[in-house]
């Protein structure tokens, strides 16, 4: 526009055209270079912006024209400056003010503007911390949000000073209470009269409750510390005690613990680097280290170990030593190996009892076979009558004699069997087996006995019983001691029965009999060696404690299970699970 209308108003002045160029754009006539021309630049702050030129008629225009052009000229830059000085002034304005709003309002910390103490602004963080919407908080009173006296002074007061009032104080809200923080700071007129202020509020309730359960932490670390009972030691690279929990040592006054005395001052160590030789290791490599101090003052024996602490860089700048007495432990450690000396002496003493044990077993078993062996040959020759006849009395009494030498020959080979199984030394050939034919073998040997007592025998036993792989000299031996028993404890015109199940890959034997039984008590330990009902069983039955002993033993080595339910007075079961024979070929063992 102004290119535009300057020509007009030029045109007694002999101007016939008006360029502008303006940050590098370019507005009115052309120059042809036709007419010379008049040029003044536009200056803003200091700094070219652009020109205006007017192009003349030399040949009309004279020396005052061309003056009063130039005036022209002049006045219209500086105006032009002058407008483009102020919309930039403008543009910034209103971009300081766009970023002081978002600055503002995007805050992390509750911000508010007032005037003359009533709240006419406030930032949406400040709303989410009183849980209130902003319609809410301007209008009020600043003493209405902030608790502080010191406020309520200066807003009351017709004169104020420009230092900041700081407070802390509690609120309480619908949800919960806060803990919150502020600053005030005030604007004030040219007299010194408040003016209004700017008011940041920040929530620190959660940094109070860090700083509180920091405490706690703190506090439970220094409890715990000092809890425990043995001598901790935090040492600087001087070997100075840095902190301690001083067991030991309460008698020392704060002062003294104050002064950081040096490690050998308070353990009464010489001063002499050996003795921490441990914890200059710890600094120097960083490690963990141990050491293990005699006292020679008391004879007691401590514990040393060192752990180093490091810092950011990775370098050990301080070490926590743990002293602890273990006096009574080293005395205990040689209480220990001394008794372990004892038992090993005593042990050695054993192992030459149970040999000389075995020795006499394996003499005794050779010096009593030997005559029993003619003792029993010739009483069945004399009972079998082959020496002559003999009338009734005779008769009895060599019956008697007979199975008294069986009853002898038996403890001896139940003697014989314990000594020899107890060391593993049993060897049993095992295989295939007929099990019918060594129940009815075992029942044979003790019919006699059945008989003598008119028991009742009932077997329950399938018509077909599978084959077994056992030991065909061993596992009759149970069978027989089992019998036996039955029959030994049930009272004349009692019953014995014998039966058996098939359960899976097993035959289940059970001999059940209907004598005096046994007591839980007893059950627990039937199965001991040399171990008998009661001293009155053993005068009424008698029996040497190894029968069941021996049938357990014989059992487990045939991958059986022997166990037995009774009740005192009733009677007694004995249960025998043996498995069947799979593979038909000879295992020897």
């Amino acid at each position: 526009m102004l290119v535009r209308s300057l020509p007009e108003t030029m045109l007694p002045l002999q101007v016939y055209g008006i360029i502008a160029k303006i940050d590098g754009k370019i507005y009115g006539a052309q120059d042809n270079g036709q007419y010379p021309s008049i040029s003044v630049d536009i200056v803003v702050h200091g700094r070219i912006r652009g020109y205006i030129s007017a192009l003349y008629n030399k040949d009309r225009q004279n020396s005052e024209q061309w003056a009063q052009a130039h005036e022209i000229l002049n006045v219209v830059c500086g105006l032009l400056g002058n407008m483009i000085e102020k919309r930039e002034l403008e543009k910034i304005s209103l971009e300081n003010a766009r970023r002081y709003s978002a600055l503002f309002h995007n805050c992390p910390v509750g911000l508010f503007i007032d005037k003359k103490g009533i709240i006419v602004n406030c930032n949406h963080k400040l709303t989410q911390i009183l849980n209130t919407p902003e319609s809410k908080i301007v209008g009020l009173q600043v003493t209405a949000l902030i608790d502080n006296e010191k406020l309520r002074k200066t807003l009351s007061s017709p004169k104020a000073s420009l230092t900041p009032l700081e407070a802390e104080f509690d609120m309480e809200l619908k949800k919960r209470p806060i803990k919150l923080h502020s600053i005030y700071l005030p604007e004030l007129t040219a007299e010194g009269e408040l003016k209004g202020g700017l008011g940041i509020i920040e929530d620190v309730t959660k940094i109070e409750e860090a700083e509180q359960a920091q405490q706690q932490q703190k506090k439970l670390l220094f409890n715990t510390f000092n809890a425990i009972n043995d001598l901790i030691l935090v040492l600087d690279r001087d070997l100075r005690i840095v902190t301690s929990n001083w067991k030991g040592y309460e008698y020392l006054s704060e002062e003294e613990k104050q002064k950081h005395p040096h490690r050998y001052e308070i353990l009464g160590h010489s001063n002499n680097s050996s003795e921490s030789c441990h914890v200059l290791e710890s600094f120097a490599s960083g490690l963990p280290k141990e050491a293990i101090w005699n006292n020679p003052a008391d004879g007691s024996i401590k514990e040393m170990k060192a752990y180093p602490i490091f810092d950011d860089e990775g370098k050990a700048i301080m070490v926590v030593e743990h002293l602890r007495d273990i006096t009574g432990i080293k005395r205990s450690e040689e209480n220990l190996r001394k008794a372990n000396e004892e038992l090993a002496k005593a042990y050695e003493e054993l192992k030459s009892l149970d040999k000389l044990k075995n020795e006499l077993l394996s003499n005794l078993q050779h010096e009593i076979n030997t005559p029993l062996t003619s003792i029993k040959g010739f009483s069945e020759l004399v009972y079998d009558e082959n020496l002559g006849p003999l009338n009734p009395d005779q008769k009895k009494a060599m019956h008697r004699v007979v199975e008294k030498t069986k009853q002898l020959q038996m403890v001896l080979d139940s003697l014989l069997f314990v000594s020899t199984a107890t060391h593993g030394a049993i060897k049993y050939n095992f295989d295939r087996l007929p099990l019918s034919n060594m129940i009815y073998v075992s029942l044979d040997i003790v019919n006699e006995k059945l008989k003598s007592k008119e028991l009742t025998l009932e077997t329950n036993l399938p018509s077909e019983l599978p084959e077994i792989v056992g030991d065909a000299e061993y596992l009759p031996r149970v069978f027989v001691h089992i019998l036996d028993n039955a029959i030994k404890f049930t009272n004349n015109g009692g019953t014995v029965t014998i039966s058996a199940l098939m359960e899976n890959d097993f035959v289940h034997l059970t001999i059940t009999d209907t004598g005096i039984g046994m007591s839980k008590e007893d059950l627990k330990k039937v199965f001991q060696m040399f171990v008998q009902l009661d001293g009155s069983s053993t005068r009424n039955y008698g029996g040497n404690g190894l029968g069941l002993f021996m049938c357990k033993i014989i059992i487990e080595e045939h991958k059986g299970k022997i166990w037995i339910d009774s009740e005192e007075g009733k009677g007694t079961t004995v249960n025998i699970l043996l498995p069947k024979c799979a593979n038909p070929s000879r295992i020897n063992k």
